[in-house]
């Protein structure tokens, strides 16, 4: 679990992508791996792309999922009244229910209401990477982002990354939302595991 999710314990109660790519890679130092295949979906397709740009020796290749590179507009109009709290529990109390669930036992049972309320702000802040940052990117980066995905694809994201890192794969798959993992899961872990494989050098030569 990232800081401040699950039974993972966040005591400056703060929420971050640069803190949580920070956090992940003393995980794959600590572990004595020298290099890691990196995926993250949504918020943590932010944490990975960070990763990228901030430990890029550690990360062998990395799985970029409905992320983003920089807060457009229609982020800015979308995510507020999307993670407001008292719209969730009147709208949605099924997430409610599943955030008590997954985050209460630690966090106790209305954490879930600061944990939207800290998404929402460094969701609306971060990241603010141009694509001149994201020129010098080495690092092996799989592009993924459902062409029906309500939150990505209306500003593009997935095409601002894939034109700005060097080298950059894509996949956009056409009439698939945000949960491309869940939505197409076979097609999903086909193209994944062959990306891995292909920069581990024992994919075979097409997929």
């Amino acid at each position: 679990d990232c800081r401040g999710h699950g039974r993972s314990p966040n005591p400056e109660c703060t929420y971050s992508f640069a803190e949580m790519a920070d956090d992940m890679a003393a995980i794959i130092e600590a572990l004595g791996v020298p290099e890691a295949h990196v995926i993250g979906h949504s918020n943590g397709g932010n944490v990975a792309l960070v990763m990228v740009i901030s430990s890029p020796r550690l990360v062998r290749s990395a799985v970029l999922q409905a992320a983003n590179a920089h807060v457009t507009d229609h982020l800015s109009q979308r995510e507020p009244g999307k993670f407001d709290p008292d719209r969730v529990a009147r709208d949605s109390p099924e997430w409610r229910d599943e955030m008590i669930a997954i985050h209460g036992a630690t966090h106790g049972a209305e954490y879930w209401r600061t944990l939207l309320e800290l998404t929402v702000a460094e969701t609306l802040s971060e990241p603010r990477y141009t694509p001149d940052d994201l020129a010098l990117v080495r690092t092996p980066v799989l592009v993924v982002e459902g062409q029906a995905d309500e939150v990505n694809a209306p500003a593009g994201h997935g095409t601002f990354l894939a034109d700005s890192i060097p080298g950059a794969e894509w996949w956009f798959p056409e009439n698939i939302g945000h949960n491309v993992h869940h939505e197409v899961v076979d097609e999903w872990l086909d193209r994944v595991e062959w990306f891995m494989q292909h920069h581990d050098g024992t994919a075979p030569a097409t997929r």
